[in-house]
């Protein structure tokens, strides 16, 4: 028995378009069991300079970190309400588009031309002339500081 059999491997580059209702087609391989299933999460991570795709496995831990939040802790409830800001939960419609925000487009800098990056357990989607990495500003440090504080 393959013990990879069940597991989503995403992987590979792939060029992509944004049509004119901003939909972006997700690569074959790369597509999302489950059609209109609701359970992938599109993050902006600043100091990757894209957009996460994350599989409902990723989703789960984020889940999972944010039950154990207390409300004495306000750190990391910050720091959940950081992950909730600057995501949006994502399907794929019949003809595999998904369908991103304008905030996530434009922190992105996606216009309408799009690259997508597997990286094994999620996707990337970026600009082809990406914004650079931040990890300095203090926008990243707080998002950076909050997936550390969930565990993530």
């Amino acid at each position: 028995m393959n013990p990879l059999a069940n597991i989503k491997i995403f992987n590979g580059t792939h060029t992509a378009r944004l049509d004119e209702k901003k939909r972006l087609t997700i690569p074959a391989p790369m597509r999302f069991e489950g059609e209109g299933a609701s359970a992938y999460m599109a993050l902006f991570h600043p100091a990757l300079g894209a957009i996460m795709v994350m599989p409902p496995q990723m989703v789960a831990k984020i889940y999972a970190a944010a039950e154990q939040l207390t409300l004495s802790d306000p750190d990391k409830m910050d720091a959940l309400g950081m992950i909730g800001e600057l995501s949006q939960m994502v399907s794929c419609d019949k003809a595999g588009r998904v369908i991103l925000n304008d905030d996530l487009l434009a922190r992105a800098g996606i216009e309408r031309d799009a690259v997508i990056r597997g990286s094994v357990t999620y996707f990337r989607i970026q600009s082809p002339n990406p914004p650079a990495p931040d990890r300095e500003s203090e926008d990243a440090r707080r998002l950076l500081g909050a997936l550390a504080a969930l565990g993530l």
